[in-house]
């Protein structure tokens, strides 16, 4: 035999579980829209790396590339460097930058720190980025290389 119900006991049950389920979606939906934004500028500070080597890369030693009839493309490594860096600066970005340049490629490393809007009003940490951009000079039109 079930012993009755009474219904006096079981007043509230619902209104718990819709307070337990309404947060959990909004924990959800913070998540959600947090890595979002995340992802958003990750892209937009990759593609401010790589904008940045490109800018870097078109930095010919002109004097190599006339000597050798415009078959070397080789960077002037102080030009490169000083190019990416003016692209940096006009396209605003103000965290962590190292630029490496040699004869050959430019390489730039941009690191940021974001507070995620919605988690990050509940004390959840700061996200870390980081990014890397490999550029090297080419000119005119290249064939593929054979083995």
């Amino acid at each position: 035999m079930t012993p009755p119900r009474n219904p006096r006991r079981q007043r509230g049950q619902i209104a718990v579980l819709t307070v337990v389920m309404v947060l959990a979606l909004l924990a959800v939906l913070g998540l959600v829209a947090d890595g979002g934004l995340v992802f958003a500028r990750h892209r937009e500070l990759q593609a401010t790396a790589d904008a940045a080597a490109r800018a870097g890369a078109a930095q010919l030693d002109e004097a190599a590339y006339r000597a050798s009839n415009g078959r070397t493309a080789r960077l002037n490594p102080a030009h490169a460097k000083a190019a990416a860096a003016q692209h940096l600066r006009a396209a605003g970005f103000t965290g962590h930058t190292e630029i490496t340049t040699s004869a050959g490629q430019v390489s730039v490393r941009l690191a940021e720190s974001i507070r995620p809007p919605v988690l990050g009003g509940f004390g959840l940490g700061p996200a870390e980025l980081a990014v890397r951009a490999l550029a090297r000079p080419r000119t005119g039109i290249t064939q593929p290389q054979g083995p």
